[in-house]
């Protein structure tokens, strides 16, 4: 049984470290302040979707306001992460790095602004997370990790890269949940926590090389070698997922 009092105790830490995360931001940017507040509400999102155990359709979710936090900073991390592509692969296209590094002083600009209301919008949200906790039985948790596992599986042991970013979602909210189980259910569950690491950081690496490739198609014309370096590159990332990927429900689960 998932108790009240260690998803309390679980969301009161996801709210301190959300919170300290905003401030270190807000007062001296930087990309790994901004990093660990998306990962912050990342986990407060993945908890919403574990109420629904026992809330149903009226399980609390991330609020308007929580959410527009979180795609602030992601305009934010966009646009750095832009300017290191264009860095890497040598792309010249001074309009577009002017408007990258133009948008990140702007929208850091309204973060700051903004930060003592993200503050309070952060610690009521929690609050109203904190209000509607109830316990979760052992048989939930384990159907709905064996659902999201299912549904993992369905996207990484086929060829196609449609859904590949959906599912790494599912892995990472998997491992945040993971994270608040006492240790027994953990155990039980058996779930080789590498294997999904390794999973969600192959998906990750593939997803850089596919965003790499449309920042090359759209600003850098005439650089035809480069891109088709990459566009195979991108499809060797994709196929190394989808080895790996093979027999993932056997995978994924420890065996003695």
């Amino acid at each position: 049984m998932l108790k009240r009092k260690r998803q309390q105790k679980y969301l009161v830490k996801r709210c301190l470290e959300l919170r300290l995360q905003l401030y270190a931001f807000a007062d001296a940017g930087g990309e790994d302040a901004l990093h660990k507040l998306r990962v912050e509400i990342k986990k407060l999102k993945a908890f919403s979707k574990l109420t629904k155990l026992y809330k149903g359709e009226k399980a609390v979710t991330i609020k308007k306001n929580i959410r527009k936090i979180f795609h602030r900073a992601g305009i934010i991390r966009e646009a750095s992460i832009n300017l290191q592509m264009i860095k890497q692969f040598n792309i010249h296209h001074p309009a577009f790095n002017t408007e990258a590094k133009g948008t990140i002083q702007q929208e850091t600009a309204k973060f700051r602004l903004h930060k003592t209301d993200y503050n309070d919008d952060i610690r009521n949200n929690v609050k109203s997370f904190l209000k509607s906790l109830q316990p979760v039985r052992n048989h939930d948790i384990k159907h709905w990790f064996t659902r999201q596992l299912k549904k993992i599986a369905g996207v990484v042991t086929t060829t196609s890269t449609d859904q590949l970013h959906e599912a790494r979602k599912r892995i990472k909210n998997l491992v945040y949940m993971h994270g608040i189980l006492q240790q027994r259910l953990a155990s039980a569950l058996e779930l080789n926590i590498d294997y999904l690491d390794q999973m969600q950081d192959a998906i990750g690496k593939w997803h850089d090389t596919a965003v790499a490739v449309e920042l090359l198609a759209a600003h850098s014309s005439g650089n035809k070698a480069k891109i088709s370096k990459l566009h195979k590159e991108q499809d060797k990332a994709g196929k190394a997922i989808h080895t790996m990927g093979d027999d993932f429900l056997n995978k994924v689960v420890k065996r003695d």
